[in-house]
């Protein structure tokens, strides 16, 4: 479940990254999650990248207010219950619109660790949680080549989570203060 609130939290901080000419990818600074949007117009935060369901067109209206689009279902992005497609000249639906701001919550206060909650994965079968009823998936045997992540072209691939071979200044996990990375000019950072 995706909500808006009044003020800036460290679950409300996004980062905006382009994924091509107008195409943007919206991800939770916090929660590693990416915005998707469903074949209804709901949006929801997903820990698994898909091309179809998280990628958004991006809009700079004349009254200065961002909106996003989804490419494959037409919809906004939208924190109210009317979802609507994208018209020039229509009048949007409320919550539509989105105004940058400047991150003012300090850069430590990301990297806290939050205590654990007891929450049921979206991965795990509500009927079969521990996965008793599903056969176990086989390893592979000495000597067999492993499959790797270009095996499975299908499955959804994860390009900004960080991987065992990734170092991470811990002073700055997401990279934001390093020069070489092109961030969006939306996520702004205050000393």
């Amino acid at each position: 479940y995706v909500d808006g609130a009044p003020h800036q939290t460290i679950y409300s901080a996004l980062m905006i990254k382009s994924e091509g000419a107008g195409s943007v990818i919206i991800t939770g600074v916090k929660s590693g999650r990416y915005l998707c949007m469903d074949m209804k117009g709901n949006i929801f935060g997903s820990h698994y990248f898909s091309q179809e369901d998280c990628v958004f067109n991006h809009r700079t209206l004349e009254n200065g207010y961002d909106v996003y689009q989804s490419p494959k279902h037409h919809f906004l992005v939208s924190l109210g219950r009317v979802k609507q497609a994208f018209s020039p000249g229509m009048n949007l639906p409320p919550y539509s619109q989105f105004l940058s701001r400047r991150n003012e919550i300090p850069l430590f206060r990301f990297n806290t660790p939050e205590p654990h909650r007891n929450t049921r994965s979206v991965d795990v079968d509500p009927v079969d949680p521990h996965q008793i009823l599903v056969p176990q998936r086989k390893t592979p045997a000495f000597g067999s080549p492993l499959q790797q992540p270009a095996d499975f072209p299908h499955m959804p691939r994860e390009p900004m989570r960080i991987n065992q071979n990734d170092v991470v200044n811990p002073d700055d996990p997401h990279a934001m203060m390093e020069a070489r990375r092109y961030p969006s000019p939306r996520f702004y950072i205050t000393r």
